[in-house]
């Protein structure tokens, strides 16, 4: 019983880190599954460098311009 409930503490704890991703890094992190399953046969379940380097891509669009060279112009006074 102790067991089962230790695993469903991990599968929720989980789940909560898998909200704050963004695109990119669930980008990675199926990047990173799909070639850990295709050569090792399991998926581990730790941090691949495509998932890393997905993290930092969020990262450093997080507060940019979504679409570049479509800023709002500044309010002009007649």
């Amino acid at each position: 019983m102790r067991t089962i409930a230790m695993t469903a503490a991990a599968v929720a704890i989980l789940g909560l880190a898998a909200c704050g991703q963004g695109p990119a890094e669930e980008a990675g992190e199926a990047a990173d599954s799909a070639y850990e399953q295709s050569t090792t046969g399991t998926t581990d379940l730790g941090q691949g460098p495509a998932e890393e380097t997905g993290e930092a891509i969020d990262e450093a669009a997080d507060g940019a311009d979504p679409v570049p060279g479509d800023a709002t112009p500044a309010p002009t006074t007649p």
